[in-house]
């Protein structure tokens, strides 16, 4: 399969934020962490956050494992700074839409994230993208921040 314009500019994206992440180191206390682990493949993921009236005002991240995974990490970590806590879930659901096989187009408010939509055709590689997602999940409870429920 022949890579387009288009693909090769996303991989151009996904090497940049790998070689050169973005937020990569941790944040001083009182930020809180949570931290994400794909079994399967080995990646690891820890994200630092700091929330002040409800927005994220500081977040970082630091990790090993494949581009993908940390490549996301840097991306996200650039994506949700200055954004509302609330905010966060709504990104996370279209990411993970956009990524499912079937999926739409990964929407213009993901920024660079968009950059991954190609692994949908790689399943086994979806949860190197959102192992990211996990992890500030899990840095945003302790904040005391809580996730929204549905239902």
């Amino acid at each position: 399969m022949a890579a387009t314009q288009g693909d090769e500019i996303h991989q151009a994206v996904i090497r940049d934020h790998f070689r050169r992440p973005r937020n990569r180191g941790s944040l001083d206390p009182p930020a809180a962490s949570g931290h994400a682990h794909n079994p399967f493949c080995g990646d690891t993921v820890r994200v630092w956050a700091r929330v002040e009236d409800g927005r994220i005002a500081e977040v970082s991240f630091d990790g090993r494992g494949c581009s993908i995974s940390q490549a996301a990490a840097s991306m996200l970590t650039t994506l949700v700074k200055g954004k509302q806590v609330a905010a966060v879930e709504a990104l996370r659901q279209a990411f993970a839409d956009g990524l499912a096989a079937d999926g739409p187009a990964l929407p213009r408010r993901l920024g660079d994230l968009r950059a991954l939509a190609g692994v949908r055709r790689f399943p086994s590689r979806v949860r190197c993208a959102v192992l990211p997602f996990d992890a500030l999940e899990e840095a945003l409870e302790g904040c005391g921040e809580s996730r929204p429920t549905s239902g």
